[in-house]
């Protein structure tokens, strides 16, 4: 859990994706994972659970009417303490959907208000698994978001081997990467990393389950999935979420 009482007590991440291509993202992120899509729900059945095989839930996706992108669901127990506690270190209320709050971190990245269901943990097999995601912060942002994420969420800041990059870490939940860009300026947005064992073999099955490969690094894979969602397959060991395995 983290440090304070209006921490969130899970995180959820949302790929949002465009209506006209949901049905086939939802069949190529079930693939990808191995998760399976849950019954759909909301006013035109506009959103979906991938359900892992074991733990609980925590990656959705939902039809939207604008481009691909991700955004957070924080779930805490006590919804109005967090929502203060966000407001307080700087993000803004950007919309309401029925009783949910919807805010924009200081730097522009939208995230929910939601409620905790239960003690909800991610369980590792050791088999490939989304298990982070990646916040893409312009330069002009980096020590706002940074502040920000640590704070709200009652994570320390790890710094490793490479200065643009930080890690916000808690053993069963989701993890959060940050990735401080090239790019001066601009509203922060965000991807989903799985953690593999095995990055050549995976990336040759994405791409036969309809993924495009965008470019390779030496230690990360940039697809974009259908529906035009991008992600990372990174060489982090799956049953840790640990690069290395350290």
């Amino acid at each position: 859990m983290g440090t304070t009482t209006s921490a969130p007590a899970w995180i959820q991440l949302f790929l949002d994706t465009p209506a006209d291509a949901f049905e086939e993202a939802v069949a190529f992120w079930s693939a990808a994972t191995g998760w399976t899509p849950s019954e759909r729900r909301g006013e035109e059945g506009q959103f979906l659970t991938l359900l892992p095989r074991a733990g609980a839930a925590y990656a959705k996706v939902q039809a939207v009417d604008g481009p691909p992108g991700v955004h957070l669901d924080l779930d805490s127990a006590d919804r109005p303490a967090t929502v203060e506690r966000a407001r307080g270190l700087g993000a803004s209320t950007a919309w309401t959907y029925h009783d949910v709050e919807v805010m924009r971190s200081p730097g522009g990245l939208v995230f929910c208000h939601t409620l905790v269901d239960g003690e909800p943990s991610l369980v590792r097999d050791g088999a490939t698994i989304l298990d982070q995601v990646c916040l893409d912060i312009p330069a002009v942002h980096w020590d706002a978001e940074v502040a920000f994420w640590s704070d709200l969420t009652g994570r320390g800041v790890q710094v490793g081997s490479l200065e643009h990059f930080a890690r916000l870490v808690e053993y069963g939940r989701l993890r959060i990467l940050l990735q401080r860009l090239d790019e001066p300026e601009g509203p922060v947005r965000a991807h989903p990393d799985l953690a593999t064992a095995d990055r050549a073999a995976d990336t040759e099955e994405h791409v036969r389950l309809g993924a495009r490969l965008e470019r390779v690094f030496d230690h990360w894979t940039v697809l974009t999935a259908p529906g035009g969602q991008v992600y990372c397959l990174t060489d982090r060991d799956p049953a840790t979420g640990r690069a290395g395995g350290v």
